[in-house]
């Protein structure tokens, strides 16, 4: 015969049930991934205005399982329309996002530069387009190519200021400017007017672009396969090349800390020759190669992040990765 439960019998068991639930929650019933502390990383579901600085808060960013220090951020100057043709769908292919700087002026001025309707569509895909002032490389009358050293205040102000005001006329917001030639490091003046408008811009030539350096002259490298001394390099060299660049960082990105990323920069992309050697124009690149680079990237683990990946640390004056 079944015997009732009294009052007290009930309350124990009530009381029994809450202290297991108490020393053994739900949550260890299953199984947990552990991510690893790595400073100037934070998850990549918080905001940027969630974030503390990393100065104050380092040793509490965290990542997911598996992602190391090896970083790279890609960047396509002077708006060529084999970007959007060939270079796109190997970036898609790998799940790659980029930097893409256009001159306003220029945009859809000729066959070979790349449409409004292509950047908007790049730009609503998650790439970052970056503005490379308004005129430079049109020849504006008595100035020959513009170079923002040998400009006026006033002029720079336009060709800085007004180049971002053309972005957001075609629905583009952008906190990235790039200076042509990548000339104007040292001068402060045009540092200034950039540090008006836009958060980071990329201001010179360096093999790897160190977080605590100025945020208005961040160093870039071209893959370029005629240098200035005149040396030519094959497709063969110009990879060998760009896999010692992007390991070059391995130095000083130690214990999940990063301090160095390599920013590697890409013109006109050429299907109609194999080698880059059949050209002298020193900024193509072959399709062929680009691919191979890409597939490197891909295959050893980097991380191919944009300019809208970093913050920028007041308190340190330095950069670092938010994802």
């Amino acid at each position: 015969m079944y015997k009732r439960k009294s009052n007290f019998e009930i309350l124990m068991v009530i009381i029994s049930m809450i202290a297991f639930l108490v020393f053994f929650p739900l949550g260890g019933l299953f199984s947990t991934v552990v991510y690893g502390q790595i400073p100037y990383l934070a998850p990549a579901n918080q905001g940027q205005q969630q974030q503390p600085p990393p100065s104050e808060a380092t040793n509490q960013r965290t990542v997911f399982n598996g992602f190391d220090t090896k970083v790279v951020i890609i960047t396509f100057g002077d708006g060529y329309q084999s970007q959007y043709i060939y270079a796109k769908p190997i970036l898609d292919k790998y799940g790659f996002k980029a930097n893409f700087f256009v001159t306003c002026n220029k945009v859809g001025l000729t066959s070979s530069k790349i449409t409004w309707q292509e950047l908007v569509q790049l730009y609503k895909e998650g790439h970052v387009i970056g503005s490379k002032t308004v005129n430079y490389g049109t020849k504006a009358k008595g100035e020959g190519d513009i170079d923002l050293n040998h400009l006026s205040a006033n002029k720079t102000e336009y060709e800085v200021g007004q180049s971002k005001q053309c972005l957001l006329g075609h629905g583009i917001n952008t906190t990235v400017f790039a200076v042509p030639k990548n000339l104007a490091s040292n001068n402060q003046t045009v540092i200034n007017t950039i540090g008006k408008y836009y958060d980071f811009a990329i201001n010179g030539h360096s093999n790897l672009m160190y977080l605590n350096a100025n945020r208005y002259s961040i160093g870039e490298w071209s893959m370029h396969h005629v240098r200035t001394n005149g040396t030519s390099y094959d497709n063969s060299q110009m990879f060998s090349q760009f896999v010692a660049v992007l390991n070059s960082q391995n130095k000083f990105n130690k214990d999940g800390m990063i301090n160095a990323i390599p920013v590697i920069g890409y013109h006109d992309i050429i299907a109609a020759y194999p080698d880059v050697s059949s050209t002298n124009q020193s900024s193509d690149i072959t399709l062929n190669l680009f691919e191979a680079e890409m597939k490197y990237l891909h295959d050893n683990g980097f991380r191919v992040i944009t300019f809208a990946d970093l913050g920028y640390d007041k308190n340190s004056n330095s950069l670092y990765v938010q994802i």
